[in-house]
């Protein structure tokens, strides 16, 4: 008799298991693919009127923190006027940054391209090349 009622034990483990090995495999799968769980928009800069790229002017750049499942990441996108011409970057930065560092980084637009200064001192310099469209 006490057999019987382990193997019923053992068959709702077994089930308990294979459910919660697959609710993982789903969430690895959906971090590997990039799924994000949301967008909040930290920063937004555009370029200026004293700056002039003579192609689909004005750009903005957008610092967004993207939730994904198993974690968060910064990433930086400056668009056009289209949002067709868009130059994304994944931020990766060696220290961990939070949003009040990201909302006190300085943004500089040159004729040569944009400037991040974080508030640690540390600079990011993305070339207009990387983000200007031809017409």
């Amino acid at each position: 008799m006490k057999y019987h009622k382990h193997m019923g034990i053992s068959k709702y483990f077994s089930i308990a298991a294979g459910i919660l090995t697959g609710v993982l495999i789903f969430i690895i799968a959906a971090q590997f693919f990039g799924f994000t769980l949301g967008n909040k928009k930290i920063l937004e800069s555009c370029q200026g009127e004293y700056v002039k790229y003579n192609s689909f002017d004005p750009y903005c750049l957008t610092v967004v923190k993207q939730t994904l499942p198993l974690g968060s990441k910064y990433v930086i996108i400056v668009s056009g006027k289209n949002d067709n011409n868009r130059y994304v970057l994944n931020y990766l930065d060696p220290d961990p940054v939070n949003e009040d560092e990201i909302t006190k980084m300085r943004v500089m637009w040159t004729g040569e391209g944009i400037e991040l200064t974080y508030s640690t001192g540390h600079k990011l310099y993305i070339p207009k090349e990387k983000f200007i469209v031809s017409k």
